[in-house]
Formats: structure tokens, sequence, C-alpha cells
């Protein structure tokens, strides 16, 4: 292939050729791409999971011992004898027996009441505000892991792998000023993906060993050929991850493993970022919420229990969120509708296991809401210093007190 080939060919057809690779799956740009060495073997490492559709937190964490539960909920209210007693009249949804041993055990922490001012109870704009730390959601430009990427790399070198999102549409939360994450939903799938003239094109720019007297094309060619590397090495790591702990087949279970196999195979990301989605249960409530915290339960125990036999455990920490909660009362479709302060929770070996934050009153309610006592940016500034190590003023724009989850 000539120079006057790939000048045509990938400057041409080439550029959006690699775009669907490095934009189609969330790569990064040109700028920096592959960095100045590896990620520490011992640098921290954040999970975050997105609990889609507004998770119901009073059925989560339920008050059971409180009257006014009762009185809210007269069909959706759990029974006492169900629940898994975390003292205090509190105690946690029965589908959530493992989450409940984590929590006894000291590795599980559940944060009631949180939330934001002037809630949103729009599923899209609650998350966007989640997502870019800002209650006004007035620049949804970055989002806070984003920014917390682009302050790592600043430490470190810039990385395309510093953030991995196992999915195929990248989140606001990751999206820094310089900082893009690797994304795809299935890893085994993760390479470049083009038409038949462009994956040539690709291939023999790849192959080539130099390209001379065009820096541009050099570039290129050592940024394709990262990239390909890169996913060779995802690949890889999860094709042979091997543990004897069983995940369930579930959605959630399979991409925890991922996750696990990712860090077992030692990628060298900081954050990952995953979902659990079907939250938004307005009718017919029960059966469904059940099924989603025991898939949630089973995941999450399979996860911890494979860092721990692994010796990752205690460079991890796994946060969960939902952009609200639910309404107080129950509706008349046996479900729940939008809400505003929810519940959210760390799992690690350095986490200060318990339940932390005040619940709620729940006859002082907010148009018939729960009212938040925990601001979601001062468990933000807890995972931004506390854990990662970072100035959160820088990433989250402001002073955030941080909350005492970590050991």
């Amino acid at each position: 292939m000539t120079e006057r080939t790939n000048r045509r060919d990938f400057l041409g057809l080439g550029i959006a050729g690699l775009g669907t690779w490095m934009l189609g799956r969330g790569r990064t740009g040109l700028p920096g791409f592959g960095g100045e060495g590896p990620v520490g073997e011992k640098d921290r490492i954040l999970v975050v999971l997105q609990m889609s559709g507004g998770n119901d937190g009073l059925n989560t964490v339920v008050p059971h011992r409180d009257p006014e539960y009762r009185k809210l909920r007269k069909v959706l209210g759990l029974p006492s004898k169900e629940i898994h007693d975390l003292g205090d009249g509190f105690g946690l949804h029965p589908a959530l027996g493992g989450c409940a041993e984590l929590v006894r055990g000291g590795r599980m922490a559940w944060i009631r009441g949180i939330g934001y001012p002037n809630p949103n109870r729009s599923h899209f704009k609650s998350m966007d505000i989640w997502h870019a730390a800002d209650p006004t959601a007035r620049d949804l430009r970055y989002g806070w892991l984003g920014r917390a990427l682009d302050e790592i790399a600043a430490g470190t070198g810039p990385r395309a792998d510093l953030g991995v999102n196992l999915a195929a549409k990248v989140p606001l939360a990751m999206n820094g000023r310089r900082s893009k994450p690797i994304s795809f939903l299935n890893p085994e799938t993760y390479r470049y993906r083009g038409t038949e003239k462009e994956t040539r094109a690709f291939s023999e720019m790849v192959a080539a060993a130099k390209t001379a007297g065009n820096p541009i094309l050099a570039r290129l060619r050592r940024t394709a050929g990262e990239a390909v590397d890169t996913s060779a090495e995802i690949r890889k790591a999860v094709a042979s991850y091997r543990t004897p702990v069983r995940y369930p087949q579930t959605p959630i279970g399979r991409s925890l493993r991922n996750v696990a196999a990712l860090i077992g195979g030692g990628i060298g990301s900081r954050v990952f970022y995953t979902y659990h989605n079907g939250f938004d249960t307005h009718v017919n409530q029960p059966n469904r919420h059940g099924n989603l915290l025991r898939q949630l339960d089973q995941a999450l125990t399979a996860f911890q229990k494979d860092l721990e036999r692994n010796g990752a455990a205690d460079r991890v920490v796994l946060f969960g969120f939902s952009e609200f909660g639910r309404r107080a009362r129950e509706n008349r479709s046996n479900g729940t509708d939008h809400g505003c302060a929810g519940t959210a929770f760390l799992l690690g070996t350095r986490v200060r296991g318990g339940l932390h934050g005040r619940y709620p009153s729940l006859t002082d309610l907010d148009k018939g809401d729960l009212r938040f006592t925990t601001d979601f940016r001062g468990v933000y500034a807890t995972l931004c210093g506390d854990w990662l190590g970072l100035d959160s003023r820088k990433v989250l724009g402001g002073t955030f007190e941080s909350l005492p989850l970590l050991g």
C-alpha cells in the first residue's frame, strides 16, 4: 500500500473506519492513546453499578418496625418475619440474604436517604444529574467519573484503558475532557469492525512497520496497533479466566464476572461501569422487584467471593446506585411511582459495613416522597478522595464532606 494510498484510503475513509472502533466502542481520541506505562498492580479500583429505572429503596432497606411503613404499604409492605433484620428496626428485602451476610461481615454498607436538592422525577434528567454530579444539570458535557479519570491520567499519563464500560453506549458519567472509556457489551466481540475495504486498509496499516515522513499516519498506525493489542488483551483475559466461583447466568452476573476477569487479568483499568436494569416498577412490583434484587444479590455475593479468592478484594470497591427511589405510598396498580430519596450501597473488604445515613421520616414527606438526608455528592467525594486518592473538589467542582464509609 503506497503512501498516497495510505493518505487517501485511511485519511479519507480510514479515519471513519478507525472511528468505527474507537468512537463506536468508546475509545479515546488520538491524543495520548496508550499512555506511559501500566497502571500499578496495587492501585485501587472502583466499580460502579447503575441500577436503572428507580429502585424502591423503601422495600430494599426496610423500616419494617415502623408503623407508618405499614400504613403506606398496606399491600406491598414486607412481613417482618421475612426481612433480613439488621437491627434498630431495619432490614433488607427477603431476596437480599447474601447481602445481609455481607453487611454483618463488615463488607457492605447501605446508605439510606440518598438524593439531592430540588429532586427531579424524570428518569433521564435525574440520571443526568447523578452522572454529571450537578443537581442543576446545566453542563452535560462531562461526567464525574470522566473528570476523575482525567485527574488520574494527569498523574499516570493518559491511557485509553483507564476506564471500562460494560455496555455498547458510553454513559455521560464516564465522559471526560480527555478521557473516554473502552466500551463493549461482550468482550469476545470487542475488535475492529468495518466494511471489507476498511478492514483490509486497517489490517495493512497495522501490519506495516513504519510510515516514512508522515507523522500523522505514523500516529494513526501506532494508535491502531495499540487498539488491536488492547482488544486482544481484553478478549484473552476474559476467555482465559478460570474461577471455581459460580456466577448467576444473568446479565449482571455475566457482567460482574467479566469485571473480575479483567481485574484478575491485570488489564490495569481503574474504573469499571456496569448495569442492572428494570427497576421502574409501576405495576405488579412484588415479583419483579424481588427477582431483580435476587439477581443483584447472587451477582454481588459471587463477585465479592471471587475477588477474595484471587487476592484483589482489598483493591476494589463497588458502588451501586439508582437515579431515584419510589414514592412512599404504593399505587393502585400493585406498584410504586417515581419518587425522590432512595438507597445506595458500597461493597468491599475496605468498606465500613452497616447502615449509614439517617433514614428519612415517613411522616414528613415531600409531596408524597421521602426527603433526602444524604447528598450523593458526599459519597462521590468519599470515593474520589478517600478511595481513588484524588482532589474531589476538582472532580466535583465544589467541596463536599466525605462520609465514614471506608476503613
